[in-house]
């Protein structure tokens, strides 16, 4: 895969218009369901992402050579949310917070795709995650569901993998306190999975 991105990326930099689509078109939905996990507003992800191709393509004479392509466009995307969210707070000069964590936002389904959970276990899985910080949620949500390793997502959250892993750590050692039995049992394959 990295072989593949290499050069796809190489051909971008060169100038290859399809190769700049493909670029896109493989990964757009995942930036769009990363971003608005982020912000959870939607047209602010559209634009991000939008802007971020522009970019992308404005300066493709001046970047340098990419071994992965998605990790690279996450972390870019981020960064040009946390742009856009310190813009827009300017504009209105509100004072709403920390800028650089945003509201990460994640339902139960993130956490459990594939299985079904009732009501109340619903309920109680998103008030576990509610007692997470947005760097909690976002650090598990890179590593279950993204499948970043360590060194990824310690790029894309401008941490080292020690504070990434420790985060990890910290998350699911709180969801395995706050969390009844029953239900941990339904998160342990996902969690094993982890450790």
């Amino acid at each position: 895969m990295m072989l593949l991105d290499a050069s796809l990326w190489n051909e971008f930099l060169a100038g290859s218009k399809q190769a700049f689509e493909r670029i896109f078109l493989a990964h757009y939905d995942d930036l769009f369901r990363y971003g608005v996990r982020l912000t959870g507003d939607e047209e602010v992800v559209k634009d991000c992402i939008q802007n971020l191709f522009q970019h992308l393509w404005q300066r493709r004479k001046t970047l340098g050579p990419v071994k992965e392509i998605r990790p690279y466009l996450f972390s870019a995307l981020r960064h040009h949310i946390t742009d856009e969210q310190r813009a827009q707070q300017r504009r209105t000069a509100l004072q709403s917070g920390y800028l650089g964590e945003g509201d990460v936002q994640y339902s139960p389904e993130d956490f459990l795709i594939a299985q079904q959970l009732t009501t109340e276990q619903q309920a109680q899985l998103q008030a576990a995650l509610k007692q997470l910080s947005n760097r909690h949620r976002e650090a598990l949500y890179l590593k279950f569901f993204d499948g970043f390793s360590y060194e990824r997502i310690a790029e894309m959250m401008d941490l080292n993998q020690q504070s990434v892993r420790n985060l990890v750590h910290q998350a699911v050692k709180r969801m395995r306190q706050v969390l009844p039995q029953p239900l941990l049992l339904l998160l342990a394959g996902l969690l094993l999975k982890f450790f």
